[in-house]
């Protein structure tokens, strides 16, 4: 019998809600593989689990939310933000480059399927130039028009893998519906699994807020670097 992949388009909330339900489907006991593209209800900034605070020039006093996953910080805006949390399922649970590589492609895909056509970074920019994301490059970042347009970052427990990330472009309902389900379909295929479409349910949803309060919220988790 087929795995099946849990799929889901969320609506926009707010920023330590978004990091939250992550990290409940993450920790999750009775654990499923899941794909979540999400947005944002207002301007806020992610930051990475081992970055400082301090390093963010948030001038704007936008929220800040500290990640499980590692990387930069990421201003998220208009952007469609994704997850994907997969257990021994995933075959490069262990190889991070591969991840990337894997994951980006399908992203690549499903952008081409709506008209956005980007580029691989090829070459690796060692040099960390700013606290940001999306001005520092990877092996595997995707490029459009000479900028950054689609970065991750990872966090793994046990046998269980945390990628997250965005597209740093302006989509639409319809063309986020569209990309979505071309993404959930070619990762399922990828990995020989079933789509299963089921939304966040209010009692998931109630248990993420549970967590805003008792972590995400907080200075302590917040400056916790």
């Amino acid at each position: 019998m087929k795995q099946y992949i849990r799929c889901i388009i969320d609506e926009p909330r707010k920023s330590y809600t978004n990091i939250a339900i992550d990290e409940l489907f993450f920790i999750n006991e009775k654990f499923k593989p899941i794909v979540r593209f999400y947005t944002w209800q207002q301007p806020a900034w992610t930051i990475g689990y081992f970055q400082k605070y301090s390093d963010v020039e948030n001038k704007q006093n936008y929220p800040v939310v500290r990640r499980l996953t590692g990387g930069l910080a990421v201003l998220h805006q208009k952007d469609l933000s994704y997850s994907f949390i997969f257990d021994d399922v995933w075959p490069y649970l262990y190889d991070q480059e591969k991840t990337y590589e894997i994951i980006h492609n399908e992203i690549k895909k499903s952008l081409t399927a709506i008209g956005i056509i980007c580029d691989n970074m090829s070459k690796v920019d060692t040099e960390y130039k700013n606290f940001s994301c999306v001005q520092t490059f990877y092996k595997g970042d995707l490029f459009l028009n000479g900028k950054k347009l689609v970065g991750s970052c990872q966090r793994r427990r046990g046998k269980k893998i945390l990628v997250e990330g965005s597209i740093h472009t302006c989509l639409n309902y319809e063309q986020i519906k569209i990309f979505a389900n071309i993404c959930f379909n070619n990762i399922s295929k990828f990995l020989n699994c079933c789509v299963e479409n089921r939304p966040i349910t209010d009692e998931e949803l109630f248990r993420a807020e549970q967590l805003v309060v008792q972590k995400y919220n907080t200075d302590k988790w917040k400056k916790l670097f």
